[in-house]
């Protein structure tokens, strides 16, 4: 490939807009993690300790699936690309199923509710996690550039800020315009418009990543001609999760992060029902985290930058398990101290960017460091062998919510109790807390910094020199 070739599909905009891949898929992973215990318990009335285990062997099904997935895609090679297909494919199953799932239950008969649910919920999974595969390794192949993969998280921070904000502050109100979270119609109004953004979003990333999801960019940048060493076998899991010590540190950390996001975002609308009392509350607060989110994508990007991805990522777990303790203790959810939870709240949506949107450059990191140390470029593999792992454990979380609110003695329409205060309390805020406790405590001997990245990628610059 001529030089020329290979800069222009480096271009600064292609590093931008790919992310857009991620937020398409996203948008249904948001309604899913808000809304989908409430949906479960409030709209269909099912058991809260039901709906948790659904969700949780529905997260371990997506974990299993995944393995499959990233072998299939280092195997792919389509006139389409390697990672399109993929996404496409994903999106098709996801949006399909979302709407059986939030629309067409309500059509269903009491008896056949709990089997239509798991069904097509399932169904989405694996939607899902062809999406969430392709983009979890893509941006590898995206750019090679160690300043490049922070910007990356950066715009994928402000989409993710941007729709998290969005499901906070339009999807409450439209579904409390139309009945409430027991009615269709507000349902089916935010699921259509879940869709439309999806397949927008999708074209948009799509756009981005064709110049670079070609064969050419699939060879390892160890190797002069593909010999099949790159071909992806059941053998090159275990190898890699037993010798790549980096993986296993973000592992571990993202486990921990992710466990108590599903924990916090299932009981997001408990917690404001019964511990704040006061549900009109959260799209406020979900108005002022928006610029706050925004913020925080520029300045986690900017830290990433300057000091690398590790010293952000922890930075901002820390700054958040003070947050988190701040909020536990003093609990200001009424009255005039009620600016102070909104500002807390904000700020920690801020400091959060630090943590979430450094993942995925992270794991662009980890694929190359393997293909350093090992001579293997295996994406499929590492991105999915990542994303087992931390479903495997973090499935548990919906469980976790479930039991927790059916013996706190929750059912649909119960007025608020002493023990449902403390419940959602300790759910809502105490369990990031406790994520992010752990997550920092991990990363502590991740070995990918700047120094690392800057030695890998100098003899990554040397040998496609020696190739083109």
């Amino acid at each position: 490939m001529s030089k020329e070739k290979v800069k222009d599909a480096d271009r600064l905009w292609r590093v931008i807009m790919f992310p857009l891949t991620s937020a398409s898929s996203n948008v249904h992973n948001m309604i899913y993690l808000m809304f989908f215990m409430v949906f479960a318990t409030e709209a269909l009335k099912l058991n809260p300790v039901t709906t948790g285990l659904i969700l949780t062997v529905s997260r371990l099904v997506d974990g299993f699936v995944d393995p499959f997935l990233g072998a299939l895609l280092d195997k792919t090679e389509t006139r389409f690309g390697k990672f399109r297909p993929f996404l496409v494919i994903g999106s098709i199953i996801a949006n399909f199923s979302i709407v059986m799932v939030f629309q067409v239950s309500f059509t269903v008969s009491e008896g056949s509710k709990m089997i239509w649910l798991i069904t097509w919920y399932l169904i989405w999974v694996i939607g899902y996690s062809c999406m969430q595969v392709a983009n979890s390794s893509a941006l590898s192949i995206v750019t090679k550039n160690p300043k490049h993969r922070p910007i990356s998280g950066v715009a994928g921070g402000i989409y993710t800020t941007l729709l998290g904000i969005l499901g906070q502050v339009a999807a409450v109100p439209i579904i409390r315009h139309y009945g409430g979270f027991s009615e269709p119609k507000g349902w089916a109004i935010i699921t259509t418009l879940a869709v439309i953004l999806n397949i927008v979003l999708l074209i948009l990333g799509l756009t981005a990543i064709a110049a670079k999801d070609k064969k050419e960019f699939f060879k390892s940048p160890n190797q002069k001609a593909d010999n099949g060493t790159n071909k992806a076998q059941f053998k090159d899991y275990i190898e890699v999760m037993k010798i790549n010590k980096p993986l296993q540190r973000l592992i571990g950390s993202v486990t921990a992060n992710k466990t108590a996001e599903a924990i916090s975002s299932g009981a997001m609308m408990y917690f404001y029902m019964y511990a704040v009392k006061n549900v009109s509350l959260q799209p406020v607060v979900g108005g002022f985290s928006l610029p706050m989110g925004i913020v925080g994508a520029f300045v986690a990007g900017g830290v990433a930058v300057r000091f690398g991805t590790k010293k952000a990522y922890v930075f901002g777990a820390w700054t958040n398990v003070l947050i988190m303790a701040v909020l536990l203790i003093v609990r200001p959810f009424s009255g005039s101290v009620v600016p102070m939870f909104v500002f807390l709240m904000a700020t920690n949506i801020l400091f959060r960017r630090m943590t979430a949107q450094n993942i995925n450059p992270m794991i662009a990191d980890i694929i190359d460091y393997h293909n350093y140390t090992t001579g293997k470029f295996l994406p499929g593999v590492i991105g999915s062998l990542f994303s087992f792992i931390e479903k495997l454990v973090s499935s548990f979380g919906s469980t976790i919510v479930g039991v927790v609110m059916g013996y706190a003695g929750y059912k649909a329409g119960v007025e608020p109790t002493s023990t449902l205060y403390w419940a959602t309390l300790l759910l809502y805020l105490g369990a990031p807390m406790l994520g992010d406790l752990t997550s920092a405590l991990v990363m502590k001997n991740y070995a990918i910094d700047n120094k690392m990245y800057k030695e890998m990628y100098e003899q990554k610059q040397t040998v496609t020199n020696e190739i083109n």
